[in-house]
């Protein structure tokens, strides 16, 4: 009989034991699983925060440029309207100078 017990403990044992490598193999399987599929989430979060960030430079980036454009057309012709003014004030200049050069060399002549 008491072998019999004996008997019957050793086997509830095993029985325990095999349930809870049972219980254990499921949780670590459990647990690779959600693993894999935190790994996939964050590689999946960190493409989409790589696409927005692209998204948001190229943006900047066109933004910068269609800036810096728009300068430098107003640089260029703020220039070309001060060329055009400093042509108008030499001209206007060498007129003068020209005429009284002019009128030099004829009050010279009369004396």
């Amino acid at each position: 009989m008491e072998e019999k017990i004996t008997e019957q403990a050793i086997a509830r044992f095993l029985e325990i034991d095999s349930k809870a490598l049972e219980i254990r193999e499921k949780r670590e399987k459990s647990l690779a699983d959600l693993e894999s599929q935190y790994r996939q989430e964050i590689r999946e979060m960190r493409e989409n925060f790589d696409r927005e960030i692209e998204e948001k430079v190229k943006g900047i980036f066109s933004k910068a440029i269609q800036e810096g454009t728009l300068e430098v057309e107003k640089i260029q012709k703020d220039t070309a309207e001060m060329i055009k003014n400093m042509e108008r004030i030499f001209n206007e200049n060498k007129e003068e100078i020209k005429d009284q050069f002019i009128n030099m060399i004829f009050d010279l002549k009369r004396y």
